[in-house]
């Protein structure tokens, strides 16, 4: 039995008539009626019931719609796929995510992006976390955390260190603490992503997750706003090391506990479920997974 047999099954029991099955398909109705009846003949089940004006679906007839329907979708989407790799990608793309990545892609790789995919036209939204996931138009979405939305798709793009950082003038004034669990004695300026709780930090100490209730006098959905405060000497900053790293060269921000206690950060990029992914979101997710693995210090601004 051949993929178009199935294919004119299927259309036949879509549009329950023999007729408007013949006009979609463009064939005669006396062919129609004939490929169904090879069909059934070929099965030894009656798929159709028939009366003078309309047709039903059997028992077997549902049975095998079902399994038709999924080998015929199947087909059709293997065909979109070939056809889509065998031509150029092209179209917009539409990618949500903090400003500060967008900081980072901007330095090199949109360019050896654009360069090398002319026919694809990028459109960039910078949104607050609160937000990311509500954008349903934006063809993928960049962030700390998983997607709670379940018909999302996270896969991880890198992991980050997340460390604890205090001015010199800070820790001179106020001490320098020797262990996380004395943090909650100082000024903490925390990070609000609206996802976790911003009174809590993390951290690793024998393989094992630990966290910190911590306070202080600022708050922000600005990861980088905490940072340089912490830069003037107003308190002590959770921050991943990428961004902090030019701070400490400088001598302006001092990593405590000398690294340890860093808690490992995932970074994902996120997508809507789907069974076929276009081709050019497929060489975006290609050509940025190498360049990560390539260029982790595309992020040491």
């Amino acid at each position: 039995m051949k993929i178009d047999d199935l294919a004119l099954f299927v259309k036949v029991a879509d549009q329950l008539s023999f007729t408007e099955a013949a006009n979609n398909l463009d064939l005669p109705q006396s062919t129609v009626s004939r490929k169904i009846k090879q069909i059934e003949d070929a099965l030894q089940s009656r798929l159709f019931e028939r009366t003078s004006r309309q047709i039903f679906l059997t028992q077997q007839g549902h049975q095998f719609y079902k399994h038709c329907k999924a080998i015929v979708d199947e087909f059709h989407l293997a065909q979109e796929n070939l056809t889509d790799f065998q031509s150029a990608p092209s179209g917009d793309l539409h990618l949500c995510m903090p400003t500060f990545f967008s900081e980072a892609l901007s330095k090199e790789f949109f360019d050896d992006f654009m360069r090398s995919f002319p026919k694809i036209r990028i459109h960039i939204k910078t949104l607050s976390p609160t937000l990311i996931e509500q954008t349903s138009d934006a063809d993928l979405f960049f962030y700390i955390e998983p997607p709670r939305n379940s018909g999302m798709v996270a896969r991880r793009l890198f992991t980050f260190s997340r460390r604890f950082y205090a001015a010199p003038s800070y820790l001179k004034k106020y001490g320098t603490p020797n262990h996380p669990r004395y943090l909650i004695h100082h000024n903490c300026l925390r990070f609000d992503s609206r996802l976790v709780d911003a009174s809590y930090w993390h951290y690793i100490e024998n393989n094992e997750v630990h966290c910190v209730e911590v306070d202080g006098s600022f708050i922000s959905e600005s990861i980088r706003s905490t940072m340089q405060l912490a830069e003037k000497g107003n308190g002590i900053c959770y921050t991943p090391q990428f961004l902090t790293n030019p701070l400490v060269r400088e001598g302006k921000l001092i990593c405590l506990f000398d690294g340890k206690y860093s808690f490992e950060q995932p970074y994902y990029v996120m997508y809507h479920s789907r069974h076929h992914m276009p081709k050019k979101i497929h060489v975006f997710l290609d050509m940025l997974t190498q360049y990560v693995e390539q260029k982790y210090d595309l992020f040491d601004f």
